[in-house]
């Protein structure tokens, strides 16, 4: 029979995992302004309060589920 393996703190994403996972959509979302506005997609007055919209959002989410990690941290001790 197989032997079960163990999962390390390696193999587990959690909430680093979660962190990372939001900072590269957020810098995906950048990115794809970024090529908008090169492209005159984008008009210079939209650019800066589509950023700051952007990061503010992706603030919100980070905020959010370091807040639910350390909630469900505490349950389980």
């Amino acid at each position: 029979m197989a032997e079960p393996q163990e999962h390390g703190p390696t193999e587990r994403s959690g909430l680093a995992g979660t962190l990372k996972l939001i900072a590269v959509v957020a810098v995906l979302l950048l990115a794809l302004l970024a090529a908008g506005f090169v492209l005159d997609l984008v008009p210079k007055e939209a650019m800066g309060e589509i950023a700051t919209k952007v990061v503010l959002l992706a603030t919100i989410v980070a905020i959010t589920a370091f807040l639910i990690g350390a909630l469900v941290g505490r349950s389980k001790r």
